[in-house]
């Protein structure tokens, strides 16, 4: 696993090394967003980018969007010392897909960057049948069985990660493809918003259910024609979301 980690002060960047290095992942630093962004279009692609929000010269969030824009397929934790709420919700609507707040344990720290990278992942099961098919010179990948899920204007694909509407892709993050496949799964079922989380970031995930909400607000945005009046992903109110059965549209 290869990791981008900006983080303008030294000791903590060197803590956080340590420890990555330790679980046999690969390392490139930064200690400003400026060589943060250079490094990525240089040295990239990068599976994880770990962002310090309070840096010297443009901020751990501008950092983040311009990463989100140019690598949507990144995940993108932000580590921040701020427990403002907002703070929070920003760097989530910006694109990142997790925050850590300082000060954090490893332990914490590499059980979200491993949450974050298997939901980067093909499932297990699916690979297992790609595998078989290989071996059997058999049909083609996008023939695995349930590989594709089709739902009114919306194709999913499991094995490429990607979804369409309209037969026109639209660009998810690693966070917000695992939501909407949850979501399209179970159509027509109501999704309560821990069940979301547990599914989606972990079931020892620690952190705001409002993670949820903003990672939903972020998907309307992409798909919905009108993303204030949804008409694929429904709020249960007091409970959860749902994606519509029968929706066309």
């Amino acid at each position: 696993m290869r990791i981008l980690l900006l983080e303008d002060e030294e000791a903590i960047r060197g803590f956080v090394r340590i420890n990555l290095k330790r679980n046999e992942m690969e390392v490139t630093e930064a200690g400003d967003g400026e060589t943060a962004l250079a490094l990525a279009d240089s040295e990239g692609p990068f599976d994880i980018a770990l962002l310090d929000v309070m840096l010297p010269t443009i901020s751990g969030f501008e950092v983040c969007e311009q990463l989100r824009s140019k690598f949507p397929s990144m995940g993108i934790i932000m580590l921040t010392a701020k427990s403002q709420e907002e703070d929070k919700i920003h760097g989530l609507e910006l694109g990142a897909d997790d925050y850590v707040q300082k000060p954090f344990s490893p332990g914490e720290l590499i059980a979200r960057i491993k949450s974050l990278y298997r939901r980067m992942q093909p499932s297990a099961a699916l690979l297992q049948a790609v595998a078989s098919q290989e071996l059997a010179a058999a049909a083609p990948v996008q023939e695995v069985m349930d590989d594709e899920l089709t739902i009114g204007p919306f194709r999913l694909s499991v094995s490429a990660r990607k979804l369409w509407k309209n037969d026109e892709e639209i660009i998810l993050t690693p966070t917000e493809w695992t939501l909407v496949r949850l979501l399209m799964e179970r159509e027509g079922k109501s999704v309560s918003r821990d069940d979301i989380l547990s599914e989606v970031w972990g079931r020892y995930y620690v952190g705001d259910l409002k993670v949820v909400d903003v990672n939903i607000r972020r998907v309307r945005q992409k798909i919905e024609d009108n993303s204030s009046e949804p008409a694929f992903i429904e709020t249960v109110w007091g409970f959860g979301y749902r994606w519509r059965r029968g929706s066309s549209g």
